[in-house]
């Protein structure tokens, strides 16, 4: 938090790690960082079929692939099932052949017929009016799960492996470089940086805090290649005074969001990404990955989009201020 008083200024977040230690792995239990899968929920239970169209948007493909195809064989197992508990009710098929039966009910449920088998009882007939409506009925839900699956907007952004608090004109910043994937620019993106720290209330309670770090330029009118958003560590910043000791204790995390409207879908998108304090890296700075060529036409490299170089040395911190600090790239 801002600190309105007390002793001169020094650069925060020293680094604690003992002499030759490249990187301080802390036991954080950090949400965004570490991800949601390593949460458990004591006393809820989620369960499928009552959020099913969520789980099935949400589920990996190969989860979604195989729970689709052990549904659709289940359902036409009970069918084919049926079908022979009517015994002579299917003309083509033989008798006690669960095969025919079972293909007979793959072809009733999507409503092929290609007319070896037809039902001939009123029972094999109710059956076959039942499965196809049915067929329709997952058929439709099938399509339409598959098609917001491939819909589903996505931003397609990259974040850089690591965040950098860099002192560059006697300012010390947060620095966190984004990129656009796509060939298509994103337009109105809005970036937010945030710091989310436990923090323990007079009361004695632990609650997570999520303290906003104001950016120079929060908004971008259109992003096409890539940008670094920059946090000023001055001392109104949450950020400000606190070592990584400091933030250990806290179990801090840095927290981008981005939203913006893809140009050529039109759709909202939205990206997110964390950083725990072990993923910092002190006093270096991003290399340019944009050169425009002597045609005039401008050259992406990616491939060094999360290289970092030392600024020289007029504008860099003094060795006291940043003390066995990680090396660059």
């Amino acid at each position: 938090m801002a600190q309105n008083a007390g002793p001169p200024y020094t650069p925060p977040l020293h680094a604690s790690t003992t002499a030759g230690t490249r990187h301080h792995k802390f036991m954080h239990h950090r949400l965004e960082d570490r991800g949601h899968d390593t949460v458990v929920r004591v006393g809820h239970v989620d369960r499928i079929w009552s959020d099913f169209y969520h789980h099935a948007l949400t589920a990996p493909w190969s989860r979604f692939f195989y729970g689709s195809l052990l549904l659709y064989v289940g359902v036409n197992i009970v069918f084919a099932l049926l079908y022979m508990l009517d015994g002579a009710g299917v003309s083509g098929a033989h008798a006690g052949s669960f095969a025919d039966y079972f293909f007979f009910s793959v072809q009733t449920l999507s409503t092929v017929g290609y007319g070896a088998m037809t039902p001939v009882s009123r029972t094999a007939n109710l059956i076959a009016t039942v499965e196809v409506l049915g067929g329709m009925m997952i058929n439709a839900l099938a399509t339409g799960l598959v098609f917001a699956r491939f819909s589903r907007p996505r931003a397609r952004i990259m974040f850089s492996q690591q965040a950098l608090i860099l002192t560059e004109d006697n300012q010390l910043h947060l620095d966190i470089r984004i990129a656009n994937c796509r060939r298509s620019p994103i337009l109105s993106v809005d970036v937010e940086f945030a710091l989310a720290r436990l923090i323990r209330t007079p009361a004695g309670r632990v609650v997570r805090q999520f303290d906003p770090l104001p950016l120079q330029q929060s908004h971008i009118p259109v992003l096409r290649f890539a940008c670094t958003p920059t946090h000023v560590i001055t001392e109104h910043s949450p950020l400000y005074g606190l070592t990584e000791h400091d933030l250990s204790a806290q179990e801090a995390e840095i927290i981008i969001s981005l939203t913006g409207t893809d140009e050529a879908s039109g759709q909202t998108v939205f990206a997110r990404s964390a950083y725990g304090f072990d993923r910092m890296l002190y006093n270096h700075r991003f290399v340019d990955i944009i050169n425009a060529g002597p045609d005039g036409r401008i050259t992406v490299d990616y491939t060094r989009f999360d290289h970092t170089e030392a600024p020289q040395a007029e504008h860099t911190a003094t060795p006291g201020d940043m003390a066995d600090q990680p090396e660059g790239r």
